[in-house]
């Protein structure tokens, strides 16, 4: 039911709101009297932003793409060489990981629907790994989405090969640790990079995907969303909304992505920046309730929601979520009673790294020393070596 209605909310939203037209059949088949009509939606698409998703993933674009002339260069053929490097270990652990996805998730990615990642960082990698059949992803962190860069005026002035590097630099941490560091991606994206939007367009094209479109999009106080952003105010949450499909399939499917404040009272930034809480951003909150969500994926959320100043949004991913997928960063295990969800435990757990040492649970403890725990057969998280990291799935009971 929830992705009945996310295909009809979607199909709505890009007719109204985008000032593309949906497609309609003028013929009709009438079952029992009921004439049904078959719709097919359209989508916006700029093939600018599959030429730089390929330019910035180190991918040679066809001879028609905008950035062709920039691929001969040296600076280009530099950063190809050192992206493909550090992506080694990711792409020989990745079919281990879409294995074990087809295996465990089997059934949260049977129906497909809406995916919540809070607390994601720019990381769409392992949303599209472990929820390939998702329509549609919603990933929220505190890191800015950045402003699309004009790669030819860059080269021109010379300022590409430091866009380059900035890229560069930021892929180490996810790549390399399987997650992003809040306080270093504040440093990594006040530069000449000033955003995720290279690393999400980067992750979106290593994955297969093609990027057709990204468009501004702004939340209204009922929590639509609506990419009219003459109805935004001083006060509206801006986010960016990318259309994309995988190689070879015609399913066209969103992310959605957010710089937002999760918790209930407001943020403090290292440089001042005060960002408004949950308690107060009742337009956010209501577009989270209403996003009909089918999974939620939590992976080193720094334990955040193990404290009462996250309880908004604890709340809302255990009322709203048929499954949750989580390491021990996310939610305790005590909010998933026996009696409400059907649990399975993978991995390994006994306690979390020195960083979290006052996060440790006991009776997430005594689970892992009991039997019935899974392997994981690949590394994840803040204990990210392999044999050291732990998964959850809860399922909600009916």
């Amino acid at each position: 039911m929830k992705k009945i209605l996310f295909l009809a909310a979607l199909s709505a939203l890009v007719a109204c709101e985008s000032g593309t037209k949906v497609a309609t059949s003028n013929e009709t088949t009438t079952v029992d009297s009921v004439a049904e009509v078959s719709e097919k939606p359209s989508y916006p698409e700029d093939r600018k932003f599959n030429d730089l998703a390929k330019f910035i993933a180190g991918e040679e674009g066809d001879a028609q793409s905008s950035l062709k002339e920039l691929e001969a260069s040296t600076v280009w053929k530099n950063y190809k060489g050192r992206l493909d490097e550090i992506w080694k270990k990711t792409n020989d652990k990745l079919p281990v990981m879409k294995e074990w996805s087809r295996s465990e998730l089997a059934e949260p990615n049977k129906d497909g629907g809406t995916l919540f990642y809070p607390f994601s960082g720019p990381d769409f990698l392992h949303a599209d790994v472990f929820f390939p059949e998702y329509e549609n992803i919603v990933m929220v962190g505190l890191e800015p989405i950045g402003s699309y860069p004009d790669m030819l005026a860059k080269a021109k002035n010379g300022k590409d090969e430091v866009y380059l590097n900035g890229v560069v630099k930021s892929m180490h941490a996810i790549l390399g640790l399987s997650f992003f560091r809040t306080i270093a991606m504040a440093d990594d994206f006040n530069g000449e990079v000033d955003g995720t939007l290279p690393i999400l367009m980067q992750f979106m094209n290593r994955t297969g995907n093609d990027v057709l479109y990204q468009e501004k999009v702004a939340i209204q106080p009922n929590g639509e969303l609506t990419s009219d952003l003459t109805k935004a105010t001083d006060s509206t949450y801006f986010g960016n909304r990318y259309y994309f499909k995988r190689e070879g399939s015609d399913k066209v499917r969103t992310l959605t992505y957010f710089a937002v404040n999760l918790q209930n009272d407001p943020y403090v930034s290292r440089g001042g920046l005060v960002a408004k809480g949950l308690l107060v951003r009742t337009d956010f909150v209501n577009y989270l309730k209403g996003l009909n969500i089918e999974s939620t994926y939590l992976k080193s959320a720094s334990y955040l929601m193990h404290r009462p100043t996250f309880s908004i949004v604890r709340d809302i991913i255990l009322n709203e979520s048929e499954f949750v997928l989580q390491d021990d960063s996310g939610i305790p295990v005590k909010f998933f009673p026996t009696t409400e969800w059907e649990r399975k435990f993978y991995g390994t757990f006994t306690k979390p790294i020195s960083l979290f040492a006052e996060r440790g649970q006991p009776d997430l403890k005594e689970i892992y020393a009991g039997e019935g725990v899974k392997p994981l057969p690949f590394g994840i998280g803040y204990q990210y070596k392999n044999g050291t990291s732990n998964l959850m799935l809860a399922k909600k009971k009916k």
